[in-house]
């Protein structure tokens, strides 16, 4: 089980999760790809998204479902 993320942490893994799904979106539109590496990488990114997410959710669990405030 992982640590639950601070506020500033919870927003750096939420701004990971937005990347990877960027990235990913981008990488499906490739047809210069060999299919067996694009499988490879399509399950590597989505284990990755699922672990961001968990870790968001664990942390929406314990202080609400409030992003985090970036005001000091």
């Amino acid at each position: 089980m992982s640590e639950i993320l601070t506020a500033e942490a919870c927003e750096q893994t939420r701004e990971k999760l937005r990347d990877l799904e960027r990235r990913l979106a981008e990488m499906e539109k490739r047809t210069d790809l060999n299919p067996e590496h694009m499988e490879s990488v399509r399950r590597s990114y989505k284990m990755m998204m699922r672990e961001f997410l968990r870790d968001i959710r664990l942390y929406e669990a314990k202080h609400g479902n409030q992003k985090p405030s970036t005001s000091l």
